[in-house]
């Protein structure tokens, strides 16, 4: 990295701990459905940090769930999730270090495999939204995480070099993504994602004071 220009942020379990949110409503409406259990071991191997086609697939392949009851589920788990913000609190050093960046003119984006609405509805409601100049969704690209299409496209919109860009992400399908773009990656697991395996991910930082860790490398460039 020659000079950091920006940082990028997944959102979900990342900015804001929506996954531990995720994972105890997709376990309670598993039972309301369907009356069986969510397997937590399980629903993190197949289901955290992926997408809304991956939780299909599994749904399917696990519990025999038709796409259009799937539907119905997918809806009903985004209201929950968005009425619950409020008891998902933010990650440790997120709020610091994106006031220490954007008061040294460092440009954040988010890069994220959810929805716009979900990641706009969440950055306003924890009063970030004024720290983010841009966000990349998988609705905009081709490939979503684990593909590094998201993360290139972030860039892109900031207009930065992504070889002079951190990212910062929680789970596997995404670390993997945002390390093939380019960036240097900062991985920050959760209660939910440090179950993961991440082996074979190129991070160069990982579960770290976050504050600190991007005051060292701004100061160094």
């Amino acid at each position: 990295m020659e000079k950091l220009e920006a940082v990028i942020f997944d959102f979900d379990g990342t900015i804001v701990d929506t996954e531990k949110v995720y994972y105890e409503n997709m376990r309670d409406l598993t039972k309301e459905v369907l009356n069986e259990k969510l397997d937590k071991m399980d629903y993190i191997k197949n289901v955290s940090g992926t997408n809304e086609e991956t939780s299909r697939k599994y749904y399917n392949d696990t519990y025999g769930m038709s796409s259009e009851d799937y539907d119905k589920f997918e809806a009903e788990i985004t209201k929950r999730i968005l009425d619950n913000y409020h008891n998902a609190p933010v990650l440790p050093g997120i709020a610091e270090v994106m006031e220490y960046l954007y008061n040294h003119g460092i440009k954040m984006a988010v890069a994220s495999n959810g929805k716009r609405e979900h990641i706009e509805t969440g950055l306003r409601r924890k009063g970030f939204e004024k720290y983010i100049s841009a966000i990349a969704t998988k609705e905009e690209v081709k490939n979503p995480k684990p593909a590094p299409d998201i993360y290139l496209l972030a860039a892109k919109k900031l207009g930065a070099d992504i070889n002079n860009t951190i990212a910062v992400e929680d789970s596997r399908p995404g670390a993997l993504g945002a390390a093939a773009s380019g960036a240097t990656l900062i991985l920050q697991t959760n209660d939910i994602t440090k179950y993961m395996d991440f082996t074979g991910v190129s991070y160069k930082y990982k579960d770290v004071d976050l504050v600190e860790t991007v005051r060292s490398i701004v100061k160094k460039k």
